[in-house]
């Protein structure tokens, strides 16, 4: 389960020409091909990737970023690769040696603030993912902050980070859920029940996000509601083992409390 503007015209037909320009520009290095040593090495592990071979991937991205040419890049495949196979703490030095090379490399803060969540190092993961969500400036970075804010306690300042997402991506439903469980876990219904309500209805709703209603509720003590109701797609017994977890981690304590019990299981 996932925790996973309006322009003035003339602003508006700049942007639309900064893409063209862009697109050109990408079509155009594309044709001519990698330029450097390390840059055919990342081209070859990124097919290699894609076929599903993730060891012989992360080889090939490791000798790409030990070449003379290699860009920060490099290393920000290969933090993304180990993160994909699993492998944080790994994936953690790759982004660091990135960020030795370009130390405002937002990718690579981005990257390693997940890397730094995934091994335990809390604090450090949450000011990297702090400084790098405004640099990426995208809804993917900020929903990452958010549930990071979400598994440290940190509900209210979430939902603010959250609400950031949304601005860049209105309607998402990943973002959505993960703000409706940031508000779940300190009762906030006010916040939490337009949210799930929305989600419930959506023809797009894919079933982590049906999931995450059912907790919703759980969370708020709502749990006939959705019983009476249940999403479409999950068996009764999903949704009474979702409830009963709900059950559990809403009789902790402190929002801190049911924050770390909600990330335990989703861990």
């Amino acid at each position: 389960m996932r925790l996973h503007v309006v322009f003035l015209p003339v602003v508006a037909v700049l942007a639309v020409a900064g893409c063209q320009t862009t697109k050109t520009d990408a079509e155009q290095a594309k044709a001519q091909g990698p330029s450097s040593q390390s840059e055919r090495l990342i081209k070859l592990a990124d097919d290699i990737d894609a076929q599903g071979d993730s060891d012989t991937a992360i080889a090939l991205y490791q000798r790409a970023a030990a070449m003379p040419d290699a860009k920060p890049s490099a290393f920000v495949k290969a933090g993304e690769a180990y993160m994909r196979a699993g492998y944080p703490a790994e994936a953690a030095r790759a982004y660091q040696a990135a960020l030795a090379k370009a130390p405002n490399d937002g990718g690579a803060m981005l990257g390693l603030g997940s890397a730094m969540m995934e091994t335990g190092d809390i604090d450090a993961g949450m000011r990297a993912l702090a400084q790098a969500a405004p640099l990426v400036n995208t809804s993917s970075a900020y929903n990452r902050l958010g549930v990071a804010q979400t598994f440290a306690g940190q509900t209210a300042e979430a939902q603010t980070t959250f609400a950031q997402a949304l601005k860049l991506a209105p309607g998402d439903l990943d973002v959505e859920s993960n703000m409706a469980l940031a508000a779940a876990l300190e009762g906030n219904s006010t916040t939490a029940l337009p949210l799930v309500q929305k989600i419930s209805a959506a023809t797009n709703a894919r079933l982590h996000h049906k999931r995450n209603v059912v907790v919703v509720y759980g969370l708020l003590g709502q749990a006939d509601q959705v019983r009476a109701s249940p999403p479409i797609g999950l068996a009764t017994k999903e949704v009474d083992t979702l409830l009963a977890r709900a059950r559990t981690i809403r009789s902790k304590g402190s929002t801190q409390a049911r924050a770390k019990a909600l990330g335990s299981i989703l861990g």
